[in-house]
């Protein structure tokens, strides 16, 4: 079977989802439990300890992740309770999750250095900021496979979950330019992007693994500075190519 065709999913519980309310606000929780078929309960997601503003009858769209791809899936609040001081909420599914279409922008076979930290609250909208002095925890370093502006191939030694967010660190030196959220000299600027993981799937040594990220909250500025590294870069691969 061909993967890229599964083009609907089946929400089950233990999914990690993000919920998108319709100012265009993510949240992230989990679907802790399903009634017979019917509705599904979820944790009310809170950043920073404010609890995401829903109530009965608002629409909102979850979108969970699998190894075939993103899918989105409307659903509506029905009701809402309070279970030993938490807060849930129970979600009727108005939509078949449908798999997310996206053309696939270009990718780079590169390889570079790229360290991975865990994503906390001090992270958001791509910023980068100051590691020390949040105590940024750093999970590993790995190299990368291919590079593009939408995302990243990377090999890890751990396996990572579908959805999980990340904080990345990475140099690409003086092409990507002086760009706004990067700290470091001129020769070897250092670009922090946050992302999430899309694919994560045994490579063909043992104890590694393909991780494929999306970006995310990356600023015009990010974005520019990684399409103009990922052209020069192809650049020079193509001249190296005809020296041969």
């Amino acid at each position: 079977m061909d993967l890229n065709q599964v083009l609907e999913e089946e929400i089950i519980v233990g999914d990690k989802v993000d919920l998108v309310t319709s100012a265009g606000a993510v949240y992230r929780t989990m679907i802790e439990d399903r009634l017979d078929n019917g509705p599904f309960l979820a944790g009310v997601p809170n950043r920073k300890g404010v609890h995401m503003l829903v109530d009965r009858g608002d629409d909102i769209y979850l979108v969970f992740y699998r190894e075939t791809g993103r899918y989105i899936a409307q659903m509506k609040v029905i009701a809402l309770e309070n279970r030993g001081g938490i807060r849930y909420m129970w979600l009727t599914q108005k939509t078949m999750a449908q798999k997310n279409q996206r053309r696939e922008a270009f990718r780079l076979p590169v390889s570079f250095e790229v360290q991975i930290y865990e994503y906390t609250d001090d992270v958001e909208n791509g910023i980068t900021f100051a590691l020390d002095a949040v105590k940024a925890i750093s999970l590993e370093i790995v190299n990368s496979r291919d590079l593009s502006v939408t995302g990243i191939a990377l090999l890890t030694k751990k396996q990572y979950e579908l959805g999980e967010q990340f904080l990345l660190s990475m140099h690409l030196g003086r092409e990507a330019g002086n760009i706004k959220g990067s700290i470091g000299d001129d020769k070897t600027p250092a670009l922090h992007l946050t992302a999430t993981v899309r694919r994560c799937i045994p490579w063909r040594t043992s104890n590694t693994f393909n991780t494929g990220m999306q970006f995310f909250g990356m600023t015009e500025s990010m974005s520019e500075g990684v399409a103009r590294y990922v052209l020069t870069e192809q650049q020079r691969q193509i001249k190296r190519r005809r020296l041969v």
